[in-house]
């Protein structure tokens, strides 16, 4: 159906409609506004001097001419350039729904991207429905993506799938990974059946979208801990729609990117050849950490019999079931028992996904839809900023909160973030598998944040602290009273002490 609409479109014939309930469809001024931006884009990139750091950045990287024109790259100006380019009010209109620009809380409208190297993000139809960005100073993020809206959902789009398309069906098998950088330093390279999440964690639209093109895919994602989570956060979400998973492991600490810069093209090749089984891989991985607890046999059916569930084809099915019996020996008949009888078992896949996430279930959503407002809006702020997470740990912030889910996820926060010093995107990825997700959800109910400046988030942060420091200042107050609560013989005296001592701390709050 898209197709024929798409060359219906092209060629500028009218289908007839149906005569049911017309389904709402994006307006074709969304698209042509896009397509517009992203050539403004492209010709900031090509007008400016080859000394500025947007061209200096692109040489570092070693991106050819041919790769900039075939993406379609582009500069987003510092200040209110795509504003002042804008020249209509339904344009600009148009623009603000996209995310291109954005409102102030005072009502003033700005340019989302400013001096951010830019990454079109086009469909299979070949137009233009999003875009991503990338700092080219020390503003965070360094990484941002234009919002949703009815042209672009980043959990449902892969980049640069429109070019490399026909190299999956040729290869009938795609390379994966997860950003800009890395897809365009590999497709330079020549690993052609290749795309790229959005910096976010792959969903099962993505996997169904693999499954129109290709059999099985090679998960090559970074180097570190964060990368191998994500892989196995993806496993249950591939296998379910039929396709073998494999996985490529990076030295630690590296990206694809510096990878293929740093190896080269045959060492790439080399470590394609020796890609790991992903369903392999985490079954060794978690019968050795429950070993280590001293946790075997049953529970380590109950870890893989959701992913097995999820394998649709018999013969990989019976592969896998097989070599997981394999590790219980002589116990093996016992244990296909207890398998098959989890296998019953309806399983979520989503819900399986969930379960390798960094942080557990019972710290994720709804243990954040419990947590004060002010919590939460810390929470958004700092996973938006490395500013926000700074001054939240020096602060000792996490010592004023008050709700368990809320403090068990600071507390894995900062043990991520201290795993990452200095480098608040490798930290983003180390929490993005759970955290993120809700990040975004909080978010997007926020209209507040989702318009401030720099400047107000810097006010809301504030003003949530000073909150939440006097929340703690009334709580201490109300327990000390608890505490010297006094029988009636006891001295007056005493007891004025009390409240002037309560009133004192809570003066101390104000």
């Amino acid at each position: 159906g898209e197709a024929i609409e798409y060359l219906a479109h092209k060629k500028g014939i009218a289908l007839p409609q149906p005569n049911t309930v017309k389904l709402s469809r994006p307006s074709p001024n969304f698209f042509d506004l896009s397509e517009k931006i992203c050539g403004f884009y492209e010709r900031q990139l090509k007008q400016i001097s080859a000394n500025q750091s947007v061209k200096k950045y692109i040489e570092k990287r070693g991106w050819t001419k041919e790769t900039i024109k075939s993406f379609r790259l582009g500069y987003a100006p510092k200040g209110n350039a795509l504003l002042s380019f804008l020249k209509t009010p339904q344009e600009k209109k148009t623009a603000l729904e996209l995310g291109l620009l954005n409102r102030s809380t005072s009502g003033e409208i700005y340019d989302n991207f400013r001096h951010r190297l830019i990454f079109p993000i086009v469909s299979l139809r070949k137009q233009v429905v999003g875009f991503g960005a990338r700092a080219l100073d020390d503003s965070p993020p360094k990484y941002i993506n234009s919002k949703e809206s009815q042209i672009f959902h980043k959990g449902q789009i892969f980049y640069g799938l429109n070019e490399s398309v026909r190299y999956l069906q040729e290869k009938s098998y795609a390379l994966i990974v997860e950003g800009y950088t890395d897809f365009l330093s590999l497709w330079q390279e020549g690993f052609k059946n290749l795309t790229a999440t959005l910096g976010t964690a792959l969903t099962k639209y993505h996997a169904r979208l693999l499954k129109r093109y290709v059999d099985s895919v090679v998960l090559v994602f970074d180097g570190d801990e964060a990368g191998l989570k994500a892989s196995e956060r993806s496993l249950p979400l591939l296998l379910n729609e039929g396709l073998a998973v494999k996985f490529l492991a990076l030295p630690k600490g590296q990206d694809p990117d510096d990878f293929i810069r740093f190896g080269g093209k045959k060492a790439f090749q080399d470590g394609l050849k020796s890609a790991k089984d992903l369903f392999f891989f985490t079954l060794q991985k978690k019968h050795k950490e429950l070993k280590e607890k001293g946790r075997e046999n049953i529970h380590l059916i109950q870890e893989m019999a959701p992913f097995l569930a999820m394998v649709k084809n018999k013969t990989l099915r019976s592969i896998y079931k097989q070599r997981l019996l394999d590790i219980f020996g002589t116990d093996s008949l016992l244990m296909e028992k207890a398998l098959n009888e989890n296998l019953k078992k309806s399983y979520n896949v989503e819900e399986v996904s969930k379960k390798t996430s960094l942080i557990p279930d019972s710290v994720s959503v709804f243990s954040l839809s419990e947590a004060l407002e002010s919590e939460r809006l810390i929470l958004v702020l700092c996973l938006e900023s490395d500013e926000f997470l700074s001054q939240f740990m020096e602060l000792n912030i996490i010592s004023l909160l008050r709700t368990q889910g809320m403090i068990k996820i600071f507390n894995k926060i900062e043990e991520r973030y201290r795993q990452a010093p200095g480098d608040f995107d490798k930290f983003i990825h180390l929490v993005i598998n759970e955290v993120s997700d809700s990040h975004l959800t909080f978010k997007a109910s926020y209209p507040i944040l989702k318009e401030a400046d720099l400047i107000s988030q810097k006010k809301i942060f504030q003003d949530c602290v000073s909150f939440l420091k006097k929340r703690q200042k009334h709580s201490e107050a109300s327990k000390l009273l608890a505490e010297m609560k006094m029988d009636h013989t006891e001295d007056i005296h005493h007891l004025e002490k009390v409240f002037q001592l309560t009133k004192q701390r809570l003066k101390q709050g104000d």
